[in-house]
């Protein structure tokens, strides 16, 4: 135990003294580097991977591409999904169905995308502005592409669906020359079971979600690499809301790429380290959005009941019954405190991805 707090101090001390440059790298927001010819784009069916793009306590449910998160921070949630769903469903159902509409979750939550993304990847490409840029025969260089649903949880009964996809241009002999994220969330939380959750019904307002975000992901990303959207200083952005696998909500400045079918492209300004770098295709109304001003940290932990943050942002428990608990210290809310600061050690380690990977 002694062991672990001394690390764990050491961790935070040597991100307190962090450079900014660790925090806004320029991994996160450089554009995909301009192709000549036609360049292959595949569609993987390797699993995201646990080293570069998941958190420490994130659970795969077996079978499937949805990755629960969010929950890691709760306390009581337990890292299998019996316990996760058995935590959601606690007090909203009786004893004598708790098991039955837990397995009915699990089964609702076992969803692969990959047969869908790589027939909506070549649907994509067929369209003549992507058709004179990408194909899927195979040429020198290759942009390959892995996905999942993220399903990330703001406290211990709500949860969000993303589709995030993980961008890499390799060359011949396998070397990555760029890499970044695409993440597609659409409409508000939901209970993960009962009424109106994402698992009644045997998931379909679940499938439909992914469904949706499947495109706007796809879509989203071929259009960027193939003639990337504008990253301009003039256009930054302080954003506040929910982001994926934090279950608490975050201030965070990006580029505004574009405001397309009601949703905003939001490029955070920080490095590929944090999982949730990437171009991030928000709806407004779950997300406060204002010009950025020199004071906003790019990254901030703020509180569940934060007034800044629109009605569909805020937690609808209280956060510490949920076991989700809120450090209040003047650290978190100084703006005299460096961006490292802010975040404390968990929220750190919940966002920050592991080294080493690809």
């Amino acid at each position: 135990m002694i062991q672990q707090l001394s690390l764990r101090l050491s961790f935070l001390f040597a991100l307190i003294a962090m450079p900014m440059q660790a925090l806004a790298g320029p991994n996160s927001i450089e554009k995909a580097p301009p192709q000549d010819g036609i360049t292959q784009i595949e569609y993987s069916i390797k699993q995201t991977s646990k080293w570069t793009d998941l958190p420490i306590g994130t659970y795969r449910v077996p079978n499937s591409d949805v990755i629960i998160s969010g929950h890691q921070k709760g306390g009581a949630a337990p890292m299998i999904l019996f316990g996760v769903i058995g935590l959601a469903v606690q007090g909203s159902i009786n004893a004598q169905n708790g098991k039955e509409t837990m397995a009915s979750a699990e089964q609702a939550l076992t969803i692969s995308i990959d047969d869908e993304a790589k027939a909506v990847l070549a649907k994509l490409i067929a369209e003549p502005d992507n058709a004179a840029k990408f194909t899927m025969s195979q040429t020198e260089r290759k942009f390959e592409v892995t996905g999942a649903v993220v399903l990330s949880f703001a406290n211990q009964a709500e949860a969000l669906p993303y589709v995030t996809l993980r961008v890499k241009l390799l060359d011949k002999n396998g070397k990555k020359l760029w890499t970044t994220r695409y993440i597609a969330s659409a409409g508000g939380r939901r209970p993960v079971v009962g009424a109106g959750s994402w698992t009644e019904n045997g998931g379909a307002l679940l499938r439909t979600n992914v469904s949706k975000n499947i495109e706007t992901a796809i879509r989203t990303m071929l259009r960027d690499i193939r003639n990337p959207y504008a990253r301009d200083e003039a256009s930054l952005l302080t954003a506040k809301g929910f982001f994926p696998h934090v279950n608490k909500p975050l201030q965070v400045v990006g580029y505004k790429l574009a405001e397309e079918n009601g949703q905003i492209l939001f490029l955070p300004k920080l490095s590929t380290t944090i999982v949730f770098a990437g171009v991030n295709v928000l709806t407004p109304d779950t997300m406060a959005l204002a010009p950025t001003q020199p004071k906003d940290a790019p990254l901030k932990l703020l509180k569940p009941d934060d007034p800044s943050l629109p009605g569909l942002a805020r937690a609808s428990v209280n956060p510490t019954s949920a076991g989700v608990a809120v450090t209040d210290t003047s650290a978190a809310s100084s703006s005299a405190t460096t961006p490292a600061e802010q975040p404390m050690l968990e929220e750190l380690e919940a966002v920050k991805e592991t080294d080493g990977g690809n």
